[in-house]
């Protein structure tokens, strides 16, 4: 499918949602907000060293007036539930709020009915919607950096064939962070959805999204990245304009997390728009907290020391053996 039949579809106007939303979303790129949001807390037993965004916002406009701004990234709150996530932060591969203007628009990400397929826009520059559309005036969308590419091939790519694509409009949150005395893992809860699904899952538009951990991508799902091919992306949870959601078991949230460092972690996030820049890919997170740590049980301890003490006398008497006695 070539860029400017899919984003024909893309920029034809859905009827905005009406009613009050349980996630409502704010558009941010202020990435201490950000951060702040995606704890869990005041106590959460993590400390913030250090936080980078990676992303993107362009102007929208309709034959010149104009409709307002998509970003890429934003926090929210969820007040019914939705999707079963708590509140935090939202990442995208276009605007995750949309922008309206006389009941109709362009949606976001916010709670709603699925009123467009393949809902999206790429960013690159400001956008000039025309009515009828004209895909001429569209951007491909914003090309990856060589050092996401290489975070993002083995997410979107095959390794085994060495096929890999190009990667646009990815938006990526970066945490350095220490551990409060008696933590030794984070854990944290995202829902990753997509427009690709399910019309170009057997297609180079291969959405993908990732979350590395002191360097080592944990966003495994039955030992496959999350990406829109992954074989539990299903169509029959709605909530938002989202046209596929990963669920494994029918469960939309997922919960990950791993063993850190008392000093000196890293957690990035990052989601991308495979081989073009047109459908979204959105990413929900929420309640990144630390884990405390789990100690023994007092009958365990004592085991152990019993044990080291057999040992160590056993240890001791061999030594005192003649070389030949000594089994």
């Amino acid at each position: 499918m070539n860029i400017p039949l899919r984003l024909a579809v893309a920029i034809a106007f859905g009827v905005a949602s009406s009613g009050a939303q349980a996630i409502t979303i704010t558009s941010s790129q202020d990435v201490n907000g950000l951060v702040n949001a995606l704890l869990a807390g005041a106590n959460t037993g993590i400390l913030v060293t250090g936080s980078t965004l990676s992303g993107h916002t362009a102007a929208v406009t309709l034959s010149g007036a104009p409709l307002g701004s998509f970003t890429s990234s934003g926090t929210y709150t969820n007040a019914s539930n939705t999707y079963g996530i708590g509140p935090g932060v939202v990442l995208s591969t276009g605007g995750v709020e949309g922008v309206s203007f006389q009941g109709s628009g362009l949606p976001g990400y916010e709670d709603g009915p699925n009123t467009t397929e393949n809902n999206g826009l790429p960013f690159g520059s400001d956008f000039e919607i025309t009515n009828p559309p004209d895909p001429n005036d569209a951007p491909p969308g914003a090309p990856a950096s060589a050092a996401q590419e290489l975070l993002l091939d083995p997410i979107t790519g095959d390794p085994g064939t060495q096929t890999f694509y190009d990667h646009y409009d990815v938006t990526e949150l970066v945490i350095n962070f220490d551990m409060q005395s008696g933590f030794d893992r984070v854990g944290f809860k995202i829902v990753f959805g997509s427009e690709e699904y399910p019309e170009y899952v057997d297609s180079p538009f291969i959405d993908g999204f990732g979350m590395f951990l002191n360097g080592v991508n944990i966003a495994q799902v039955g030992n496959q990245p999350v990406n829109i091919r992954h074989p539990d992306m299903t169509d029959t949870i709605t909530g938002t304009e989202l046209d596929g959601i990963l669920a494994p078991g029918g469960n939309p949230v997922l919960t990950f997390g791993g063993l850190v460092n008392p000093t000196g972690n890293t957690l990035r996030f990052i989601v991308a728009d495979t081989s073009d820049g047109v459908w979204d890919t959105t990413v929900y997170f929420s309640a990144l907290e630390g884990v405390p740590q789990v100690p023994l049980p007092a009958g365990v301890w004592l085991l152990g020391t019993g044990v080291a003490g057999l040992l160590g006398r056993r240890l001791l008497k061999k030594r005192e053996l003649p070389a030949a006695e000594a089994t």
